[in-house]
């Protein structure tokens, strides 16, 4: 009988889902029960996301040094890399036209300045999108509205609970092409929020409101957020579900 394995950032699309464990990115058939191993390199590929039609599968992982975003075909093949950020690199998600949301901290100024980038994997064109100090992001494609995550603790990679400062995350919205400026939607929330994820009028993220993280909802207006979950984890490291 086969270990118990450490599953990690998983996605799925159909009936498959791909994930990473032992430093690599695994595919797995819901309908076989078939496990494959999709990339053998000795580096850590994570991250992984597949493209809207489930044809390609993107990830980052850092062959040449800086952690780089590289696309893959889901049967299998030569990895390809399609950002040359030379510098830390998060991936969000693919769009239904192919392109591939990411952040950096690239962008000139201070020290961990980030932003949010598209690039085409087919002409490798990259784009910025126009909005500030963004980390994380998830564009809502039926409304054309970008919901990012600025600042957090993700940033300073800081180990931290009930953090209140001025660095927490903060939630906003954003019409992508308009002239008008983001709306802060957590701005009634105290905790520092990350993770945005939007489904329908529906946007999930992670807050640290209790001291630990957990899966939280609002509206797509910022109204009525609630925790889905209230996770703890005790003096002792017992977890206190409820």
């Amino acid at each position: 009988m086969a270990k118990s394995g450490y599953h990690r950032d998983p996605d799925l699309h159909d009936n498959q889902v791909v994930f990473t464990a032992e430093g690599d990115l695994w595919l797995h058939d819901m309908e076989s029960a078939a496990t494959r191993r999709l990339t053998t390199n000795l580096a850590q590929e994570q991250q992984a996301a597949f493209s809207s039609d489930g044809t390609q599968i993107a990830f980052t992982a850092n062959y040449e040094g800086a952690t780089e975003v590289y696309v893959i075909p889901t049967e299998g093949g030569v990895a390809r890399r399609v950002t040359f950020e030379n510098s830390y690199v998060y991936l969000q998600q693919w769009t239904s036209d192919g392109k591939l949301l990411y952040s950096t901290n690239t962008r000139v100024g201070p020290a961990n300045n980030w932003s949010l980038k598209q690039v085409d994997p087919a002409t490798l064109n990259t784009e910025e999108v126009p909005v500030a100090d963004a980390i994380e992001g998830a564009i809502d494609e039926a409304s054309d509205t970008l919901y990012f995550t600025q600042f957090g603790l993700q940033v300073s990679r800081d180990n931290a609970r009930y953090y209140r400062g001025g660095a927490q995350g903060e939630l906003w919205r954003y019409k992508l092409g308009s002239q008008t400026e983001a709306l802060l939607l957590t701005d009634a929330h105290d905790a520092s929020a990350r993770e945005p994820m939007v489904t329908g009028d529906k946007l999930y993220f992670v807050s640290n409101q209790n001291g630990n993280d957990n899966l939280w909802v609002m509206s797509a207006s910022g109204k009525n957020a609630k925790a889905l979950r209230k996770m703890r984890i005790s003096p002792r490291c017992e977890i206190i579900a409820a």
